[in-house]
């Protein structure tokens, strides 16, 4: 035990006499209580801190919710970047599968049935996302914070209360979500090219899923803040899978889905696709019971409200909003891509998992591993060390997925071609789609940046803020969006223009996001973001023109002549190659120091992918 933390209460071992137990416990959710955290620091001034090395010792630890009894958090950059490439592999890995579930989703169901099957599965996580979603979870980390160190049993008792409230009030959630079935697609959908029944159908089969995603984001939240992060990296892999087997199946059985015909509920494919999904959300929660049991959590009902959730129940709203008004987007790019053509959802919804695979091996793992650090040093007060996070965050993320986005927007038709034009998904909705990438490739940045803004918001316990910038954000996307048809060339073209139209939208929150926090914390380190910024472009910038310019003097065309999309693959993966190998040699002469920081990460995966 630390000596700054003071003497350990003696009343914890009383109450419980496996207490002793879980308090060695590695993992473990019960902490002794730390002694009060230091003052607010109304502003950050940047001659406070001298000048550190990216990885570093220790920031200043912060008690975690649910270490080892005396231990503290490692708060380290060094740490974080341990826990990042720890959850690297398994990230990867839940890209992938997800990747591989939405090119069988494309090639076996059709754009048609796609789009409908697409939007009714879209369902569960909007209502998930209003009820209890990841902007709460990320608001609970706090609360999880404030239990651990004010309370005798370090927030046992807060998180069980937590975990049998959020169960009871996703149950509820449920149950009204699937007796308003027909009234959410109609919502999402309108008089569009999209089959309205069909999706409905897959609506009432799907929306149970809302009780399984609240649990597991809570159980996540409570598992991520005790520094544990592999299970749940791992569980969104065994959704994959087992919605990867139900499709497999379907296309078996070879029976398949006709949009026009009329729609039977009971009828076997939309019976095992449905049911087969949902069964995927199950698995994916069931998998952390294990871990949650190993992190001493006692998963034992307790009803009652904490005092804290109570108080919370302001902030909450502030969340809840937040989602609503994210929602509001989403629903007019699915009324006005389904008005403007069958395929636009489906094409949409692809666009959008194809960035999130970059996203989620580098934004989410980033986000993940520092949000708890985030959370110690918000409630600490300790607004120095929270600019330290908003600029590591922020130049990771850029060093990260700027390659990505040059790459994506130099060579998307490519891309899309390779990966999809199979089984009932055309040529030309490939081009579509390798369209919509290019040209909206580059959201990635400012989404990545809106949503580390937001976890530093709520890790100062401002809920209300990130509320208003999502606003600006909808506000710009769904006027850019209402105008989109009106001066696009096709009607197969309207994805495109919806595609840029939510990247403006992220643009706009990424400025709004920088100068609230630059009024609230000072200096954000904005010289040393620059500087790594302008050095990752311009090497990411050069490394995609040199691809693109192998691409065209090399006789690939012959390859591609001779073999089709599966030449487009290999033709893609040279391309990647030398993108990547141009843009690491000029990088490498840049002597930016995220280069010490992504080293270790990117030979720790090395070794976990030769094992």
């Amino acid at each position: 035990m630390n000596d700054e933390q003071g003497p350990r209460d003696p009343e914890l071992r009383r109450p419980d006499p496996g207490l002793r137990d879980r308090l060695r416990e590695p993992g473990s959710c019960v902490l002794p209580r730390p002694v009060s955290p230091p003052p607010v620091a109304d502003s950050f001034a940047p001659d406070a801190v001298p000048d550190q090395p990216l990885v570093s010792g220790s920031t200043g630890a912060s008690p975690r919710g649910g270490g080892t009894g005396g231990t503290t958090r490692d708060s380290s950059d060094a740490s974080v970047m341990r826990s990042t490439g720890s959850m690297a592999v398994a990230n990867l890995a839940s890209r992938i599968t997800g990747f591989v579930r939405m090119i069988l989703i494309l090639t076996v169901l059709g754009p048609a049935v796609a789009s409908a099957f697409n939007t009714a599965n879209t369902l569960p996580n909007m209502i998930t996302e209003l009820v209890l979603g990841s902007v709460l979870t990320a608001m609970f980390m706090p609360l999880l914070a404030r239990a651990a160190q004010e309370d005798p049993d370090g927030g046992v008792s807060f998180i069980r209360r937590l975990l049998t409230s959020t169960a009871a009030l996703a149950l509820v959630a449920t149950v009204i979500a699937v007796a308003c079935a027909p009234l959410l697609t109609d919502l999402n959908l309108g008089d569009g090219e999209v089959n309205t029944d069909l999706a409905t159908a897959f609506a009432f089969l799907l929306l149970p899923q809302i009780f399984f995603y609240g649990v597991f984001s809570v159980m996540l939240a409570v598992l991520n803040y005790n520094g544990v992060f592999r299970p749940g990296a791992w569980a969104p892999v065994w959704n994959n899978v087992v919605a990867i087997a139900t499709l497999a199946l379907f296309a078996v059985i070879g029976t398949g889905i006709d949009p026009a015909e009329p729609v039977n509920l009971l009828s076997a494919p939309i019976l095992l696709l449905g049911l087969g999904t949902t069964l995927g959300v199950i698995v994916q929660a069931a998998v952390l019971l294990p871990a949650l049991r190993r992190a001493g959590v006692v998963l034992r009902p307790q009803w009652g409200l904490d005092p804290r959730i109570r108080q919370f129940g302001g902030n909450a709203l502030a969340g809840v909003t937040y989602v609503a008004i994210s929602q509001v987007g989403l629903v007019m790019t699915n009324r006005i891509g389904s008005a403007a053509d069958e395929a636009a959802i489906a094409i949409y919804g692809t666009y959008w998992l194809l960035l999130q695979v970059p996203y989620g091996i580098i934004g989410v793992t980033l986000l993940t591993a520092i949000n708890p650090r985030l959370a110690d040093n918000g409630v600490a007060g300790r607004s120095d060390a929270v600019v330290r996070d908003i600029s590591l965050g922020t130049r990771l993320s850029l060093f990260g997925l700027l390659p990505i986005i040059a790459f994506m927007t130099a060579f998307g038709p490519s891309i899309a071609t390779g990966l999809f034009r199979y089984g009932n998904f055309d040529a030309q909705n490939a081009d579509i789609l390798g369209l919509t990438l290019a040209f909206g490739a580059f959201t990635l940045i400012p989404y990545a940046i809106v949503l580390l803004q937001q976890r530093v918001f709520y890790a100062r316990e401002d809920y209300w803020t990130p509320t208003v910038m999502i606003l600006a954000i909808t506000v710009v996307r769904v006027v850019l969006s209402l105008i989109v048809p009106l001066v696009a060339d096709e009607r197969s073209h309207v994805v495109i223009g919806l595609a840029l139209a939510n990247g403006v939208g992220w643009v706009v929150g990424a400025v709004a996001g920088y100068v609230l926090l630059r009024r609230k914390l000072g200096s954000l380190r904005g010289r040393e973001t620059a500087r790594s910024a302008v050095w990752t472009l311009a090497a990411s910038v050069v490394g995609a023109l040199t691809a693109l310019v192998a691409d065209t003097v090399l006789p690939l065309d012959l390859l591609t002549d001779a073999v089709g999309s599966i030449g487009f693959v290999v033709r893609v993966g040279l391309a990647a190659v030398i993108a990547l190998s141009v843009t690491g040699l000029i990088l490498s002469r840049s002597r930016l120091p995220e280069l010490d920081a992504v080293a270790p990460v990117v030979k720790g995966l090395a070794r976990r992918l030769g094992r």
